[in-house]
Parts: structure tokens; sequence; C-alpha cells
């Protein structure tokens, strides 16, 4: 075959998968060029390529060729080359969610930890348990989690009370960071001794009273000590085997 195998899809473009691509730089240039005329006398708006690590040989004959970095994971590199101009290429995403644990005790107690890195610069900043979701992971076992790892605390979902966006995220992405209502089924901490440096049950009104705390911590607690917010719902015939979705509102 003197040209790359590759799949269309419903938005004008086509895919060439890491399947078709040859092992030598040589051959994967000439079926390179072939498929661009073919491509372009077809209409094709965009090419997506996907380069397994062990192709990297192939990239300099992609950028010589015009395609543009999309994404990358540990084990591959997504390129792109528009065709048409003006043709829609999606950015990757831009966003990275994190989760805090706002979990209250019998006691009228809130968990509150400090972190290693902010203690010399921000020795007050007692705030919620919590750290980013790992791939794929749904909100409410991010948080359980979270919770666990940095105070051994074990906790039940009960609700979303709210988030906070903003544009400072980590590697220049933007930031969603959830915070959720958990209910505590343990009540002795034990520190991630990694990442905190302490934590404790602070009570609440101590800690509505304590004008060190961060605004945002103040408010989104008293949202949810007034308010029961979002319940993680199952709305039957939504879900399907191949899409698996949380879905929060109010009852």
């Amino acid at each position: 075959m003197n040209y790359l195998d590759s799949t269309n899809n419903q938005y004008g473009g086509t895919y060439v998968s890491p399947k078709a691509l040859p092992d030598s730089s040589d051959i994967f240039a000439s079926q390179l060029n072939e498929s661009l005329k073919i491509w372009r006398s077809q209409k094709i708006k965009v090419v997506w390529i996907k380069i397994p690590n062990a192709r990297a040989n192939l990239l300099p004959q992609l950028y010589q060729a015009g395609f543009m970095n999309h994404h990358c994971d540990a084990d591959f590199m997504m390129l792109t080359l528009r065709l048409e101009d003006g043709a829609i290429i999606p950015p990757f995403a831009k966003h990275s969610i994190g989760v805090g644990g706002l979990v209250i005790n019998a006691n009228n107690e809130l968990l509150t930890i400090r972190e290693k890195d902010h203690i010399k610069t921000h020795p007050h900043n007692w705030k919620f348990p919590g750290g980013m979701l790992e791939p794929y992971e749904h909100i409410e076992d991010g948080v359980i989690r979270e919770v666990l790892e940095e105070t051994n605390i074990q906790t039940e979902f009960q609700s979303f009370i709210g988030f906070r966006h903003h544009h400072q995220g980590q590697f220049n992405t933007s930031n969603i960071y959830a915070v959720c209502r958990l209910k505590p089924l343990t009540l002795n901490i034990t520190i991630q001794e990694s990442e905190i440096f302490d934590a404790k049950w602070f009570p609440i009104e101590d800690y509505l009273a304590d004008d060190k705390i961060g605004k945002y911590n103040h408010q989104i607690l008293q949202s949810a000590l007034k308010y029961p917010g979002l319940k993680n719902i199952n709305l039957p015939g939504y879900m399907s085997s191949d899409q698996d979705y949380e879905v929060f509102m109010t009852l």
C-alpha cells in the first residue's frame, strides 16, 4: 500500500491510527505525501495522526508536512493538520478539577488540614482536605479518596455544595474546585505525612469567627450549613453500558 489507511469521521476529518503506520521513516514519508494528495482530492478538512512513543522517528516527517501537536499522554502524541482554511480543530482539555471534602462530625466540628507546602507562606490556612481528581475518576469517588488519603477519615458522600472556577491552575490550565459535603464514618485522624503538616477537628463557630480563614471557605461552609446541596442521583434510562455519568441536582 502506497498510502496511509485512515478512517473518516462525521466532521469531515480523517484519522490515522498507529496500526496504519510503517516502521520505516522513508516509507512513511512516501505514504504521507501520497495520502495528503488523496485527502485533499477528497475534500478532507482535518487530518489526525496518533504517534506512539515507539514510532517517534516519524515525527520529523509530520512536522515538515505542517502537522501541529494537539495533545499527548505518557505513551503517544496526537498531531493534526488543517487541510481546509477555517476548518475547526477542537482544542484539547484546558481544565483541571480539584475536590474538597467538607466533613462535619456530630460535635459540630469541621475536618481541616494545613499543607506542608503552605505552612511557611500561609501558616493559618486551615482548609478542607482534598486534591486533584485522577483521570476518569468521578467527583464522588475522588473526594472520598482524597479525604481518606490525607486524614485517614472514612466518609460517605452526601451532596455537592458548590465550586470555584479560576484561570491560574497547574501547568497554565483553568481549574474547577468542587466542594462536597461528606459524612464522617470514623473520627481518629492520621495525617498523610508526605503532604500534610497537621489536621484537626475545628469547632465550626470558631472557624467562622476566625478572620484569618479564607472568605471562600467561610462562605461555602455557611452555604453547606444552610442548604442541603445537590444530590448525586441515578436517572433511569439515562445511563448506558458505555457511558458512565454523575448527575447532581436538587430533589
